[in-house]
């Protein structure tokens, strides 16, 4: 392959990425060319041990947007970094895609249960303050005043709970993204940043 055909099968590759960092790499891999020709190497040679430009396009294109992902923290970011990352090679779909999917599942579960518990409490304690005023009759095996109490516990533990979802949710996307990184580092055998 030659230099032109190589640098545009780059572009082509890198094209998602902003125009500031294709002018870089592109800039970076014309560099490589043409230190090879000073060198003696031939353009086929040069652009065989620079390897694929679609997987290297590939590549820089997980690494931006797990950099983007890191600066401004989303659920959109996080989960286009995962695909980009999931995109470098077919085991991803077990090491990256499946592992993040469970994790995603677990954090909305834990919310869910802790919405629950929230709004489980003033039904509850409504329901025994109901009974306390004699507005209901007295159809609770425990005394109203403890079901109050407990229903105010119940909510307590569920905002509790939804507070402890978040924070794990905040070390998660963290971990996450250390994770994307040391993968891509993997994958290409070169430090990303």
């Amino acid at each position: 392959m030659q230099k032109d055909e190589y640098l545009s099968q780059l572009r082509q590759a890198i094209r998602a990425l902003p125009e500031d960092e294709q002018e870089e790499i592109l800039a970076d891999y014309d560099e490589h060319f043409r230190i090879g020709i000073t060198e003696g190497r031939t353009e086929a040679e040069i652009a065989s041990a620079l390897g694929d430009p679609r997987s290297i396009g590939k590549e820089y294109a997980a690494v931006s947007l797990v950099n983007r992902a890191e600066e401004s923290p989303s659920a959109r970011g996080i989960g286009r970094a995962v695909l980009a990352t999931v995109g470098l090679g077919l085991f991803n779909l077990f090491v990256v895609f499946l592992p993040f999917l469970i994790l995603v599942f677990m954090i909305v579960l834990i919310l869910i249960i802790g919405f629950s518990i929230t709004c489980a409490g003033p039904f509850l304690a409504g329901y025994a303050v109901l009974i306390l005023i004699g507005v209901l009759p007295m159809q609770l095996d425990t005394p109203p005043l403890a079901a109050l109490f407990f229903g105010i516990g119940l909510t307590s533990a569920g905002l509790l709970m939804i507070a402890l979802d978040y924070w794990l949710t905040r070390i998660c996307y963290r971990q996450t993204i250390r994770y994307l990184r040391w993968n891509i580092e993997v994958i290409s055998g070169k430090e990303t940043l």
